[in-house]
């Protein structure tokens, strides 16, 4: 029994030593926000959303029927963490740019989505995840407009770091607006442009039936923890 107690307390101490370990690697919120606010991060921001613009200019400018009404963008770093029984997260730092397009869209359903279809095929995107025109129809014939939230796709394209999701959703159907992040702790640097949604529906949008929007998010900067 003493033994198998002695075993126990040397199993507790490792533990205790490796999880402090991890806490004193861990990164500093002064160093973080000065490395997520260097001059060679910021450039590889600017170069990331060269690169979202030019993936969703290219994407977009083959659904000639989609009306532009607003964009967002979203640039953050956050600081990888200790997180109670797993010793840490993945990354020290770690920093990614969103942008997304809203459009509006009126005219028949199946219409819009054949053309989003046509658009994404001409452009090279492979479907990741999501359900199919062909799919939906399949299974709810003529009654699925209400069921939107269901045509969420995102797409790959090789060659491109990110991904491109586009979702649809109806002045009927359910909005809402995501607060901004808060510049504190782990999130050391945040410049963020959202969209109101209820004033795009109430400007914009106007005379819209739906609402369809085109998103891409890449990582541009990562520090992995040291194994």
């Amino acid at each position: 029994m003493a033994s198998l107690r002695r075993i126990r307390l040397v199993v507790a101490a490792a533990l205790v030593l490796a999880l402090a370990a991890c806490e004193s690697d861990a990164p500093k919120p002064r160093e973080s926000a000065e490395e997520a606010r260097s001059a060679a991060v910021r450039q590889a921001g600017t170069v990331a959303a060269a690169q979202i613009d030019g993936m969703l200019d290219s994407t977009t400018r083959q659904m000639p029927a989609l009306r532009l009404v607003a964009t967002s963008t979203s640039d953050s770093c956050r600081a990888g963490e200790t997180q109670g029984t797993f010793p840490h997260d993945t990354y020290r730092l770690r920093c990614a740019r969103t942008e997304t397009r809203y459009f509006g869209a009126g005219g028949d359903l199946r219409e819009l989505l054949r053309m989003v279809d046509r658009g994404t095929t001409t452009v090279g995107l492979i479907k990741v995840s999501g359900e199919t025109l062909e799919n939906l129809e399949a299974r709810y014939g003529a009654d699925y407009e209400e069921l939107l939230v269901l045509l969420g796709m995102t797409f790959g394209r090789p060659g491109y770091d990110g991904q491109v999701h586009i979702r649809y959703s109806q002045v009927s159907g359910r909005r809402t607006n995501y607060p901004p992040v808060e510049l504190r702790w782990p999130v050391v640097y945040h410049d963020d442009h959202p969209v109101d949604l209820d004033a795009l529906w109430s400007g914009p949008l106007r005379g819209h039936r739906y609402l369809v929007t085109v998103s891409s998010t890449t990582t541009y900067h990562e520090v992995p923890w040291p194994s």
